[in-house]
């Protein structure tokens, strides 16, 4: 969720931190701020909006020492009181926060009872106010962030700016902090593409860990006892950092265009980088595999890829709801963790919950050095590159990709080589030419949509899942009530929700005689058809071409773009901003 940035060195801290928090921006845009520690008085920076949209022209604050935060509210409206950072009382020390903590009433309470008052309505105060008070009995200020740190319940990470030495502390549970060491400056921040420009040297902080900074020296400390760590840095390998829309009027749009070449990447992996991953699945009873939000429906789709290729007992299950699969998790099994983060709190838990059942884990990532990489006991990245729109578009079909070629290796590891001339295939058929009539094809389809308030689509084995992620990407972007069914589904209850020019999408493969007979039945209902397929019929009203019916991967990964590009047009179309749709972030690091 929030995005958390601090600097400590030689150059511009505010300037520093302000472009941070752009590369963070992912993570909230409901508000941003910076607290700057200039001739030992903190000077706040807020503003509502996200800190994209600003473009500096006044000279920022030059400073040596500097902390930023961009909101994704939970508790408290959007506006600059509520805005992060805080400032005690004192104006010595500011606080910016990551989580949520789930007794800030009770603490609240108790905080109030001792005569304390609150200007906020956030939970973050309560932390503030817990500190200060714990000052008046040290003037220890790692023990009293310590202590007040653990008073707090639920996943949280803290960062404070200390006039006192130019102090930096952060501390974390739960919600990702890491630190990255350049030459005579540091970098504290949620993730490392907020610093990858800077340095490629970075410390990752395990739960409960503090990092206490003071004018060039850094130490780390358990929060339980306050015992002193070792500092352990690595190299983290980053991928291209380069974040700009290169001519395109949103992200989005960019990052739906880059598929041509991203798909290719996540599968250009080799059989015998599978193979501890593929013995570990042909061992289990049992292969799960999870995620959370749009991954989920990622790793639905592996699922499928590893039943209908790899021959293998595998089932999708939502990370927040492992709990009640319970009953079928045992030891040995597998778990497939997918997250395009690696921060995701839900699919953090389920990762705990499975390894308490005894289950090895595996993951499918976008970020290095991140906690599920750090949880699991086999780690695959999928390469994509930044995505920096909300919605997931090539970090879903590299997902998928990766799903495809461990089915493949599954099914036959003796087989090296064949997945690869299936991606090749298909960055062949979504050439650029194809990839613009595509974008011009659905934005004619967009614009006849736009207005409706209901858009239900259908699909069938393969394309159940296709149906599912198209209908998240339209209520996501776009705002549109949009909804996905089994085919088979239909003349079971789903019909009766079809009436006179609402508009059905139907995914119809090559000489797929099923799924035009259901576009027959919606047709004969009066509903607006679409058809993404391989070739145009009398059913529709409107037709989106599919790429050439090839091999599996064509089939499975090209009809998801359709839908996103239909998502795009219409987030345009409805007045949405589709790279940063209301109430939603990239990384969900809170339950």
């Amino acid at each position: 969720m929030c995005g958390l940035f601090a600097y400590a060195g030689e150059n511009n801290a505010t300037s520093v931190v302000v472009e941070g928090l752009k590369r963070l921006e992912y993570r909230g845009y409901d508000s941003w701020g910076v607290a700057v520690l200039q001739a030992d008085q903190m000077q706040l920076i807020k503003h509502v909006g996200a800190i994209g949209d600003v473009e500096f022209k006044d000279h920022l604050p030059d400073a040596r020492v500097a902390l930023g935060h961009t909101r994704w509210a939970t508790h408290g409206a959007v506006n600059l009181t509520n805005g992060h950072p805080h400032l005690s009382r004192n104006g010595e020390f500011s606080l910016a926060h990551n989580g949520i903590v789930e007794n800030y009433q009770q603490l609240k309470n108790d905080l109030t009872a001792q005569g304390e008052s609150f200007d906020t309505d956030t939970d973050t105060e309560v932390i503030l106010r817990l500190i200060e008070v714990n000052l008046l009995a040290t003037d220890d200020f790692r023990q009293a962030a310590r202590q007040a740190f653990l008073c707090l319940q639920g996943r949280n990470t803290i960062m404070v700016v200390v006039n006192e030495e130019h102090r930096v502390i952060g501390i974390r549970n739960g919600s990702p902090l890491l630190v990255g060491k350049g030459k005579d400056e540091y970098f504290f921040a949620s993730d490392s593409l907020s610093f990858a420009d800077h340095t490629d040297q970075c410390l990752l902080l395990d739960d409960l860990t503090l990092l206490d900074y003071r004018d060039g020296d850094l130490g780390l400390y358990a929060v339980a006892d306050d015992t002193e760590l070792t500092v352990d840095w690595v190299e983290v390998n980053h991928q291209s950092t380069l974040m700009a829309k290169d001519g395109h009027p949103h992200y989005m749009l960019k990052e739906i265009l880059e598929q041509t070449s991203s798909i290719p990447r996540a599968g250009d992996i080799s059989f015998q980088e599978l193979r501890p991953l593929v013995a570990a699945a042909s061992r289990a009873r049992s292969v799960f595999v999870t995620g959370a939000g749009g991954a989920f429906f990622a790793a639905d789709q592996i699922a499928y890829l590893l039943r209908n290729i790899g021959g293998v007992h595998a089932l999708g299950i939502k990370a927040y709801e492992i709990a009640s699969y319970s009953c079928m998790l045992h030891e040995g099994d597998l778990l497939i963790a997918v997250s395009q983060s690696g921060e995701t709190a839900d699919t953090i838990e389920a990762i705990d919950y499975a390894k308490a059942k005894g289950l090895s884990i595996a993951c499918v990532v976008n970020m290095a050095g991140t906690t599920i990489t750090r949880l699991s006991d086999y780690t695959y990245y999928n390469h994509c590159g930044p995505e920096i729109c909300v919605l997931s578009t090539k970090s879903a079909t590299a997902q998928i990709t990766f799903g495809y070629v461990l089915a493949s290796a599954l099914r036959d590891d003796r087989s090296s080589g064949e997945h690869k001339s299936e991606t090749e295939f298909l960055a062949a058929q979504m050439h650029t030419g194809f990839i613009d009539r595509l974008v011009s094809r659905t934005l004619e389809v967009a614009k006849k949509i736009a207005k409706q308030n209901h858009l239900f689509i259908l699909g069938h084995e393969q394309h159940f899942g296709t149906a599912l992620i198209g209908a998240l990407n339209v209520k996501e972007a776009s705002y549109l009530h949009a909804e996905a069914f089994s085919a088979g589904e239909l003349k079971h209850g789903v019909i009766a929700l079809i009436e006179a020019g609402v508009p059905v999408i139907v995914f119809v493969g090559k000489e797929d005689s099923y799924m035009l007979n259901v576009a027959a039945e919606v047709n004969a209902r009066g509903a607006f058809l679409i058809g993404i397929a391989h070739e145009d019929n009398s059913l529709f009203d409107e037709f989106i071409e599919l790429p050439m019916a090839g091999q599996g991967l064509v089939n499975i990964v090209s009809a998801i773009i359709p839908c996103q590009l239909l998502a795009y047009h219409l987030a345009i179309l409805r007045g949405c901003d589709p790279d940063r749709p209301r109430n939603l972030a990239k990384s969900v690091t809170v339950k």
